[in-house]
C-alpha cells in the first residue's frame, strides 16, 4: 500500500545529505498491513545510531513476531530533513510504510543517553503530537518512554505520557494486549498504569518496580534483524550472551540497573548466530553483554563458532581485565587487529574506590595477552574527575599509556607497527549507583587534567581522546534532573539545540540561557553533591537494588575499599535477587 506521504517524501529526499536514512524497504523489515493495532518504535538519534541498536531490534521482532499488531521504525531525522519536513508540512513517518506517526496507537522511544533528550521533543513535534502530555487529546498516541535513562524520569515526565521501567521482554506483550483490548486514550492510560512497571506522570510519584526478564530466553533475541541500506556505525551480526553484571563498579548504572546475572546457553547463542548470519549476510559476528569475557560460556561459544566459520571475525566488544585475557586468544583471527580493555582507573587506590577489582599486574598481563594474540591495535578506557581523585591518579593513566607502548614494542620491536590508544572520559554520576550522591569535578579542573594528559601523552605509537567537557556537564545536569528539568529541556529545544551529543550541532550558550532562565544554573546542577540523607526525585523508581545497599557502597568508596563479586564472593544482601530472579550461570 502505497503511503499518502510517499510523493511529498520523494520530492524531499533530493535535497538532503543522506536520503537513504528515510526510505526504508531495508532487508528482513516487516510490513504488517492488515494490523489493526501499530506501533512506532522510535531511537532519539540518526539512523546510522539507531539501526545498530540492539533494544530496538529486540522490540521490533517482539511485537511483530509474538502479537497480531505491527511495529514500525522511526529515527530522528538529521536537522536538514527535519527543516524540510517543517517547511513542507511532512510530519514524521515510519520507515516500513512511511505512514504518519500520529496515526499510530503507541510511540515508544527509548532512552539510551541524556543528551538525546531534546531529540525526544523533536521527534514528538514533528509528528504533529502536542509536546506536552497535558495538551494531548483522543486522537494522540500515547508516547510511552524507555530504557535505562528513563530510570531517572523527572527531566522528561511533561512530555511523556507513561515511562516503561525495566527489561521490555517482560511486559511489552502486556502493554499490546491493552492496546488491542481498549479504544479510547483515557482508558489505555488508566490501564497501563495498574502495571507495576509503568509510571504515569499525571498520578504523580508512586513507586514503581523495575521488570526483570527472569527467564532471557533466546526466543526474545533478534533472529532475522533489521539489515541497514545505510552505514551504521556497527555492521554486524549480535547476540546478546548475557545480561546483568555483579562486579559492583561504583560508577555503572547498567551494573546495578540490570542485576542479576542471567546467561544463555552455549548452544542458542551459537544457534542464533549463525541464522543471524545467513540471513543477513554479515561477515562478522559480535557476542555482547555488560562484560562478555565474564559470560562462563565464552570460550566454548568461541570455540563452536569458529569450528564451523573458521575466518569469522568474531568481535567481543566488552572484556575485562582479568577474565579478557583467555577471550582474546581465543576469538583471535588475522584479520581482527583491534581490541579494547577497560582499566578504567591507572592506581590501585582509585580503582578501590570505583569497585574496580583488578590489579596492576592483570592490567599488565591483558595487555601483554592481546599483543601476544597478534593484536596491533590496543584501546584503553579512562575516566577522570571520579569522587576522592588526586594529581597521582591522572597522572596514573599517563604512567599505563607508557607502560603499555612498552610491552607492544617488546612483542613488535621499536619501530613495529602497533598504537597503543588512551580514551579518557569524563566521570558523570548517574542515578540508582552509589555515586549518585556525587557531583562533577568542575569544568575547569577538568580541563586542567585534559592539558596535563595531552602534554605528557605524546610519542610514537601513542593516541589520546578525549571527551567534551561542555557535553558532559549537560550530560550530569541532566541525568540527575528534577522536576524543574523539564522547563529547561523545552527551552533549550526551542531555542535550536538538538543533537546534543554531536559536536557540530551542541550549542552551550543556549543551554546556559535554558537553566538561567529557569533559576538554575547548568554547572552548579552538574557538580553539586546530594545529601545522602534527602529524598532523590527517582527515589519512586524502585531498581531492585535497594537504597540501603547503595547508601552502605557509598560510605565504603568513602573509605576506600571494594565489594566483592556474589558471584564468587558471596552474597552482598543488595536486593536484586527475588523469586525467580537469580544469578544464572550457564557454566556455574
Amino acid at each position: 500500500m502505497q503511503s499518502d506521504l510517499q510523493p511529498r517524501i520523494e520530492r524531499l529526499l533530493g535535497e538532503v545529505e543522506k536520503p537513504s536514512r528515510y526510505i526504508g524497504g531495508e532487508t528482513n523489515e516487516t510490513v504488517k498491513e492488515t494490523a489493526t493495532v501499530r506501533v512506532a518504535f522510535a531511537y532519539p538519534d540518526a539512523y546510522e545510531v539507531g539501526i545498530s541498536n540492539q533494544a530496538l531490534q529486540i522490540l521490533y521482532g517482539l511485537v511483530n513476531d509474538r502479537t497480531a499488531a505491527a511495529a514500525e521504525r522511526v529515527y530522528c531525522p538529521w536537522p536538514d530533513m527535519a527543516d524540510a519536513m517543517r517547511r513542507e508540512g511532512v510530519p514524521l513517518f515510519t520507515l516500513e510504510t512511511w505512514r504518519p506517526v500520529r496515526d499510530v496507537d503507541l510511540l515508544g522511544i527509548t532512552l539510551q543517553a541524556e543528551l538525546t533528550y531534546t531529540n525526544v521533543l523533536e521527534l514528538i513535534d514533528l509528528a504533529g503530537i502536542p509536546v506536552r502530555s497535558a495538551e494531548r487529546g483522543e486522537g494522540d498516541p500515547i508516547v510511552l518512554a524507555g530504557g535505562p535513562s528513563a530510570s531517572n524520569p523527572m527531566p522528561l515526565a511533561p512530555f511523556v505520557d507513561a515511562f516503561f521501567q525495566g527489561e521490555a521482554e517482560e511486559g511489552m506483550e502486556r502493554i499490546v494486549a491493552i492496546l488491542e483490548s481498549t479504544a479510547s486514550r483515557a482508558e489505555r492510560l488508566e490501564r497501563l498504569a495498574e502495571l507495576p512497571f509503568l509510571w504515569v506522570p499525571e498520578r504523580g510519584a508512586y513507586p514503581v518496580e523495575r521488570a526483570v526478564f527472569a527467564d532471557f530466553s533466546i526466543d526474545t533475541a533478534p533472529s532475522k534483524p533489521v539489515v541497514p541500506y545505510a552505514s551504521a556505525i556497527f555492521s554486524r551480526a549480535s547476540v546478546e550472551v548475557m545480561r546483568g553484571c555483579t562486579r559492583g563498579c561504583r560508577f555503572c548504572h547498567a551494573g546495578t540497573w540490570y542485576r542479576p546475572v542471567r546467561e544463555r546457553q552455549v548452544e542458542d547463542v551459537v544457534r542464533v548466530g549463525l541464522e543471524q548470519l545467513e540471513c543477513t549476510g554479515y561477515d562478522e559476528l559480535s557476542l555482547t553483554s555488560l562484560a562478555t569475557s565474564d559470560y562462563s560460556g565464552v570460550e566454548r561459544a568461541i570455540r563452536e563458532v569458529k569450528a564451523i566459520k573458521p575466518d569469522l571475525h568474531l568481535s567481543l566488544p566488552s572484556n575485562r581485565v582479568d577474565t579478557g585475557p583467555v577471550a582474546l586468544s581465543a576469538a583471535a583471527n588475522a584479520r581482527q587487529r583491534s581490541i579494547t580493555l577497560a582499566p578504567e582507573a591507572a592506581t590501585q587506590r582509585m580503582r578501590d574506590i570505583i569497585c574496580k577489582t583488578i590489579t596492576d599486574e592483570m592490567i599488565e598481563q591483558a595487555i601483554d595477552s592481546a599483543f601476544a594474540a597478534g593484536y596491533s591495535s590496543l584501546k584503553m578506557y579512562f575516566m577522570i574527575g571520579l569522587p576522592l581523585e588526586t594529581f597521582a591518579e591522572v597522572q596514573g593513566i599517563v604512567d599505563l599509556g607508557f607502560k603499555a607502548r612498552e610491552i607492544g614494542r617488546r612483542h613488535y620491536g621499536e619501530g613495529g607497527r602497533f598504537t597503543v590508544h588512551v580514551s579518557v572520559s569524563n566521570f558523570v554520576p548517574k542515578p540508582h549507583t552509589p555515586f549518585q550522591w556525587s557531583g562533577m569535578a568542575p569544568p575547569d579542573q577538568l580541563r586542567a587534567k585534559q592539558e596535563h594528559l595531552r602534554r605528557a601523552l605524546k610519542g610514537r605509537q601513542l593516541k589520546l581522546s578525549l571527551h567534551d567537557v561542555r557535553t558532559s556537564m549537560l550530560e550530569g545536569a541532566l541525568g540527575r534532573g528534577d522536576a524543574r528539568t523539564g522547563d529547561v529541556l523545552e527551552a533549550a529545544w526551542r531555542a535550536g539545540a538538538r543533537f546534543d551529543a554531536w559536536t557540530e550541532h551542541h550549542r552551550e550558550d543556549v543551554w546556559r540561557g535554558a537553566y538561567a532562565a529557569a533559576g538554575l544554573d547548568l554547572v552548579a546542577e552538574a557538580t553539586r553533591e546530594r545529601d545522602p540523607l534527602d529524598p532523590l526525585p527517582w527515589d519512586h523508581v524502585r531498581s531492585g537494588v535497594s537504597k540501603e545497599f547503595l547508601l552502605d557502597e557509598w560510605w565504603q568508596s568513602q573509605a576506600e575499599r571494594p565489594t566483592g563479586d556474589c558471584r564468587w564472593d558471596g552474597c552482598s544482601d543488595c536486593g536484586a535477587c527475588f523469586g525467580p530472579v537469580r544469578n544464572r550461570l550457564v557454566e556455574a
